[in-house]
């Protein structure tokens, strides 16, 4: 019996031993498959290339936006998505919300490398545009209304895109596109021809097509016309103004107000102004977009229009010198930025603005917003909220990656 339980134990001690022997081949077997598939796992087969990853630079969808570097949402800086090397060379805002920037770095002989850049939020955030040509040795970008976006390139010619960059069409370097009437304003002084010198200057408009078309009339007389703009309800203001000469005073310049209710059919007279004559000095209507406040505005002289119908001095203007442009703010109160800085000015005193201290140029956008250009092109800009009766500025800055 003893031998008998031996061999029975020896028999299942084997079978144990046979099974185990087993599932280590099995389970060595698994990690071999494994560990192929870990070591081939992206690689070719046999006679196939390895396909290379997509470069850095190319985007197969529309990138998020670079966030802003600064989260002082009146210091709205930001590092943006465009080639290594390049730098700005215009931030333009089309409103309020949507806004572009241009980098570039050109080297004489060379194409330059060209990044393109828009914000649909004021400048918070940034989102990168394919630029629609690859060899140009120039390049500057424009708006214009009716959101249209123009790229000049040399040779490559005109490209425009009526869809905030997504598109483009491309036209030759002359005759212009037709879009490029549209970054001037709608309603101006000038002539027909699109030149800058002819024997009469005519009030005129830009059509949304880009042609220049006369108004139906203008008030009679031998009239040197001057400036001509619109309030947000399609109202007109004409000015033109005359130099009178007598040998007994020094000469003095008038200044004609009209306003037209109907597009230039009628005029109805709005008064005169008369200021001493002074090298470079020609006033141009100041509107606000309601049509509340109206002024006259040059350098060192603006008038502001009372409910009476006249037109008082603001004699606090005459030492601003060097006056680029004027919008009219509320509260009657005039916004002018010269070669001084920025001011604000009403019938008795004026005040330097801090906040757009850096501002030689202005833009109006919108009811309440308006644009501030700093002396050269740069990569920063400044937006002017209008609150009450004051400029509310937040700096727009973009900076290459």
């Amino acid at each position: 019996m003893a031998v008998v339980k031996q061999a029975a134990v020896a028999k299942q001690v084997a079978v144990v031993k046979q099974v185990a022997s087993g599932k280590r081949r099995a389970l060595a077997a698994a990690l071999a498959v494994t560990l192929f598939m870990t070591l081939t796992a992206g690689s070719c087969g046999p006679g196939e290339e390895q396909a290379d990853d997509p470069a850095p630079d190319v985007s197969y969808q529309e990138e998020a936006p670079a966030p802003a570097g600064s989260e002082d949402p009146h210091n709205r800086q930001s590092v943006v998505q465009v080639p290594k090397g390049t730098s700005p060379r215009a931030v333009e805002f089309a409103d309020a919300d949507t806004g572009y920037a241009l980098f570039s770095t050109c080297v004489n002989g060379q194409a330059c490398q060209v990044g393109l850049v828009i914000t649909l939020d004021g400048g918070q955030s940034w989102v990168p545009r394919k630029v629609p040509f690859d060899d140009a040795t120039e390049v500057e970008m424009r708006l214009g209304r009716g959101n249209v976006l123009l790229l000049r390139t040399a040779p490559g010619g005109w490209y425009v895109s009526k869809d905030t960059g997504h598109t483009f069409k491309q036209y030759p370097l002359n005759p212009p596109p037709p879009e490029l009437n549209l970054t001037e304003p709608r309603f101006s002084v000038g002539c027909l021809d699109g030149t800058v010198d002819c024997a009469a200057r005519q009030p005129m408009e830009l059509t949304d097509d880009g042609k220049r078309v006369a108004l139906p009339s203008h008030p009679s007389g031998n009239q040197r016309f001057t400036s001509l703009v619109a309030q947000a309800d399609g109202k007109l203001w004409l000015t033109a103004q005359s130099v009178e000469t007598s040998g007994s005073v020094p000469p003095m310049i008038t200044v004609s107000v009209w306003s037209s209710a109907d597009g230039g059919r009628t005029w109805h007279a709005e008064g005169t102004a008369r200021l001493p004559q002074q090298s470079g000095v020609e006033p141009h209507v100041v509107v606000a977009p309601d049509g509340s406040d109206v002024w006259l505005a040059a350098n060192q002289f603006a008038a502001r229009r009372t409910e009476g119908g006249t037109w008082v001095e603001a004699s606090a203007m005459r030492e601003v010198a060097e006056v680029y442009s004027a919008e009219v703010l509320p509260g009657g109160l005039l916004l002018v930025a010269s070669g001084q800085g920025v001011w604000t000015v009403d019938s008795e005193r004026r005040t330097r603005d801090q906040g757009g201290r850096l501002v030689f140029r202005l833009r109006r956008l919108s009811e309440t917003t308006i644009l501030g250009y700093p002396a050269q092109q740069s990569g920063e800009v400044w937006l002017c909220e209008v609150r009450d009766k004051n400029c509310e500025w937040s700096r727009v800055a973009v900076a290459a990656r």
